[in-house]
């Protein structure tokens, strides 16, 4: 039995925006398994509620989905405007941190 850890993962708009449009972005040269995996996550963001003590943007994000965003961000550097950019930025340092802590 494997056992999957989240973590609630706090955005602001400007980093939740850049994600959605990166999960949206169809990548060729990708698994079935990464395409499918890329999908769900594209959904989940799409469901992302206002945490009611934080007052922020909360997504509950396993390992595997924070390792992958990490990932995607640190690539996307082209074709993306000055706001994405910092929002890019922004995201790689703390989804890289946040996917090292739940790893343990």
């Amino acid at each position: 039995m494997t056992h999957i850890t989240s973590k609630l993962f706090v955005l602001d708009h400007q980093e939740l925006a850049f994600l959605q449009k990166v999960t949206r972005a169809e990548y060729q040269f990708i698994t079935d398994e990464e395409q499918i995996a890329r999908q769900l996550l594209r959904d989940k963001l799409n469901e992302v509620v206002l945490h009611p003590q934080l007052k922020r943007i909360a997504a509950n994000l396993t390992t595997d989905e924070l390792v992958f965003l990490a990932q995607v961000v640190k690539e996307t550097f082209s074709f993306i405007t000055a706001k994405e950019r910092e929002a890019r930025q922004k995201l790689h340092d703390r989804l890289d941190s946040a996917a090292k802590t739940i790893a343990g």
